[in-house]
């Protein structure tokens, strides 16, 4: 793997040892730390993940049974009610939406950054949450025993039906058909990170900063020649 021109050494390091592993929880989440690490030097991935550890703490530690449906009503009531993670609506395209340690800290983002806090924390506290590649809303599917729950992390942990997802993806897109299974596909983690850092490439490229452009298509081009 050839040294990067413009993107940091060590955030550069980080996300190709990562490759490998990008399809587990540990993987993406250091994946997407390193993303964070080219524009903020001071950012660490040991403390990106006890932040996690400790939101993902104040849940389980509410919960006696172990059940999982009181799991996923603490982690609602912990993530959008008590730590108040919300969508940026006021400033949506800010690049810090899409870097982890920035929405873990400001507790507000965009709908996939949003999500993968989400599904890290739900992780820890053995919850079982996928992500959804849904056209222009990036939204996650929590697998209970006997349902399903799509869930809007950036609408305060909004729930979902198939056919409000559809009706949604349609107005976004302008497109008058879509399948409810193409809305709901579930997203691997290399096609979360692609979404990210396409999503930064798109931010930047508004705010006319060629070599932050430079520095993320690194990233991806490493991503996309790994695949």
């Amino acid at each position: 793997m050839q040294n990067p021109i413009y993107c940091s050494q060590s955030a550069f390091e980080l996300f190709v040892s990562q490759i490998g592993q990008l399809e587990t929880d540990a993987g993406i989440c250091n994946a997407v730390t390193a993303i964070a690490m080219h524009f903020d030097r001071g950012v660490s991935p040991q403390v990106v993940a006890l932040e996690l550890d400790d939101i993902a703490n104040q849940v389980c530690n509410r919960v006696v049974s172990g059940s999982s449906r009181a799991l996923t009503a603490h982690l609602h009531q912990v993530l959008f009610e008590e730590l108040g993670f919300r969508g940026n609506t006021k400033n949506f395209f800010d690049p810090k939406n899409s870097f982890l340690p920035y929405v873990l800290e400001r507790k507000c983002g965009i709908p996939i950054t949003l999500a993968l806090v989400y599904k890290l924390v739900a992780g820890r506290c053995g919850l079982d949450v996928v992500g959804l590649n849904t056209p222009g809303h990036f939204l996650v599917r929590l697998n209970l025993e006997n349902e399903r729950m799509i869930v809007d992390c950036f609408c305060g942990g909004e729930l979902l039906s198939a056919h409000e997802v559809s009706s949604r993806a349609m107005m976004m897109t302008g497109c008058q058909e879509l399948a409810d299974s193409a809305v709901i596909e579930v997203a691997t983690h290399r096609q979360w990170v692609t979404r990210i850092l396409a999503n930064l490439i798109h931010a930047f490229s508004l705010e006319n900063r060629p070599m932050d452009i430079a520095a993320v298509s690194e990233l991806h081009d490493v991503l996309k020649v790994a695949y």
